[in-house]
């Protein structure tokens, strides 16, 4: 009877003890080099490894968003789970940009996915930013890049809000925080909890006004300051990667005759605060190897290309390209004291040579070695063109 019992109530409670799978997003989407921080789609399938058919998903997100291709893998993966694993979302403050892309990933399957937003969540939507260098054609260029990603974060947000793309896109422009129940109400989140009765009962969507503008200015902050932590991480991460690209060059392009290549190639290099030899790194990140092969190379050529020309435009000013070809082929660069001494003294050599030419005209020769052949010659020009004759069949020009 006790067995039945066990096995009547194990049966009874078995819905309320199903496993789950919790994802937990709890920073800006991106990989931070320098520390290893921030949310990656490697990340969150570390999260979900282990999963059981028919294990139910809960993602918990507090994310001020970040990178676009990154938010878009994690949202390709969350969405090919929702296939077959029953996947529910909680805002647990903040999902902003590429956040609430991904927060929105389940019900692009299920429409009846559940997102769940109470008072003090945050969901906001805008249009996607890069940064840009070049002339025009450049900047119009990744203008209409950025246009397009932009139309394909906002198919999304009207596909799951109901909500026509020209609505959602207006929405995008003026980068709209929704606060609360205004998630719910535009339609992003199906579920809605309420935390306390708000004491003005006249307020929209249970908060006052001034609750909700606290809300944003808190989220906004939040967002600033982890935006800031991840810009200064990619600084730090440049800055490092800056200090070592000649090393780098050295490293992976040693000649025999370049003795610093030797000496740095028995070196370490320095990555992301870290030593390594390049055997080692080959070993542990190919791909991690030839991009930094591949910036060292390309980083050397500029290098040499921009020496080339320093050079060339100092022989070409200084009017001895044979100086330049000198310089070039030994290696030397155009800072060095004695090749801008040399350059100098070539242009001074060259000013000279040219003021004395034109104080000291060529001797004059006379017509056939008589005395007064050029002042016939003279004589019989100057009486043509005064008169207004031909001289030899040609006019006379001045």
């Amino acid at each position: 009877v006790n067995f039945q019992n066990t096995l009547l109530l194990f049966i009874f409670c078995a819905p309320y003890y199903s496993s789950m799978k919790e994802v937990l997003i709890d920073d800006y989407i991106a990989y931070g080099f320098w520390d290893g921080s921030g949310v990656t789609s490697k990340s969150v399938q570390k999260q979900l490894e282990g999963i059981e058919a028919g294990e139910d998903i809960k993602v918990t997100i507090n994310s001020p968003g970040g990178s676009i291709y990154e938010g878009v893998v994690i949202f390709n993966l969350l969405r090919d789970y929702a296939k077959s694993h029953a996947v529910s979302v909680r805002i647990n403050c903040m999902a902003m940009s590429m956040a609430a892309y991904i927060a929105l990933a389940a019900r692009t399957i299920d429409k009846g996915a559940k997102i769940t937003a109470s008072d003090n969540s945050v969901f906001m939507i805008h249009n996607p930013y890069s940064f840009a260098r070049g002339d025009y054609r450049d900047f119009r260029k990744e203008a209409d890049y950025l246009e397009k990603l932009a139309a394909l974060y906002g198919s999304v947000c009207a596909a799951v809000s109901g909500k026509s793309e020209k609505e959602i896109r207006a929405a995008m422009d003026n980068e709209t925080f929704y606060v609360g129940k205004e998630i719910a109400d535009f339609g992003f989140a199906n579920d809605f909890e309420t935390i306390a009765e708000s004491e003005n009962e006249n307020a929209p969507d249970g908060i006052s006004a001034h609750a909700r503008d606290n809300i944003i200015i808190n989220a906004k902050f939040a967002s600033n300051k982890t935006a800031e932590k991840a810009h200064e991480a990619r600084a730090r991460d440049a800055a490092a990667y800056r200090g070592d690209i000649e090393k780098a060059v050295a490293l992976f392009n040693p000649t025999p005759k370049n003795p610093a290549a030797k000496t740095a190639a028995s070196e370490n290099i320095n990555l992301a605060g870290g030593s390594m030899k390049p055997e080692e790194l080959l070993a542990q990140d190919k791909t991690l190897y030839e991009a930094v092969f591949a910036l060292g190379e390309k980083a050397g050529i500029e290098k040499e290309k921009a020496r080339v020309n320093a050079h060339f435009l100092l022989g070409e000013k200084s009017g001895s390209l044979a100086l330049a070809a000198k310089y070039i082929k030994a290696g030397v660069s155009s800072s060095d004291e004695t090749a801008q001494a040399d350059y100098f003294a070539a242009s001074m050599d060259n000013k000279h040579l040219a003021a004395r030419n034109e104080d000291n005209p060529g001797d004059v020769k006379t017509d056939g070695g008589e005395s007064g052949g050029d002042d016939a010659k003279l004589e019989a020009a100057f009486s043509a063109g005064f008169s207004g004759k031909d001289l030899g069949g040609k006019p006379w020009v001045e």
